[in-house]
C-alpha cells in the first residue's frame, strides 16, 4: 500500500476530494497548511506529490479529528533499526484511532502519521519522550519535529 500526500489551499484539495471516490481521503489543516493524504495501490492523483511506502498500519484513518505527523530524517544504513523499532511503538500506542510509519520513495524522510483519539492523547505521549533525536539514535540525520492538524471542514 502507498501514502499519498500534498499541499494546497483547503479549498483547492476540496475540490480533488470531492472529484474523486477516494475513502478516507484526509484533509487536514493547521494555522500555517493544508494537506490532503490517502492511500492507494494504483498511482498518486496528485500533480505534485510526496509518495510514500506504508510501512505499518494500525487502524483506520477517519475523515475527522486531530492528526500528528512527526518527520524523521533517517541514514540509509539505520533504515530498518529504524522501521523495526517504530514498528512496535505504534503497535504500542495508546489513545489512538490509527497509526502509520511512512517510508518516502525519494529522499530520507519518513513520516509518523498518528490519529488521536484526543489532542491530550499526543500531548501525553510526547511527554513520555518517544521520539528519536540526532544525540540518542544513530540512525537519525538531522532534525526531527512534529505537526499537528485538525482533520475535516476548515474553522
Amino acid at each position: 500500500m502507498n501514502g499519498y500526500m500534498t499541499n494546497g489551499t483547503y479549498e483547492f484539495l476540496e475540490k480533488i476530494k470531492e472529484s474523486h471516490s477516494i475513502s478516507p481521503f484526509i484533509l487536514m489543516h493547521n494555522q500555517v497548511k493544508s494537506i490532503a493524504y490517502y492511500e492507494d495501490t494504483a498511482s498518486s492523483i496528485f500533480e505534485t506529490s510526496r509518495n510514500y511506502q506504508v510501512l505499518t498500519q494500525i487502524g483506520q484513518l477517519t475523515e475527522s479529528g486531530y492528526i500528528s505527523m512527526t518527520h524523521i530524517p533517517v541514514t540509509e544504513e539505520g533504515r530498518p533499526i529504524f522501521e523495526m523499532e517504530y514498528n512496535q511503538i505504534v503497535q504500542d500506542l495508546e489513545g489512538v484511532i490509527a497509526a502509520r510509519v511512512l517510508r518516502p520513495f525519494h529522499g530520507n524522510q519518513y513520516i509518523l502519521l498518528i490519529e488521536w483519539k484526543d489532542p491530550e492523547d499526543f500531548e501525553k505521549w510526547k511527554d513520555q519522550k518517544p521520539l528519536p533525536f540526532k544525540k540518542q539514535n544513530s540512525y537519525v540525520t538531522g532534525s526531527v519535529y512534529s505537526e499537528n492538524f485538525k482533520v475535516g471542514g476548515e474553522e
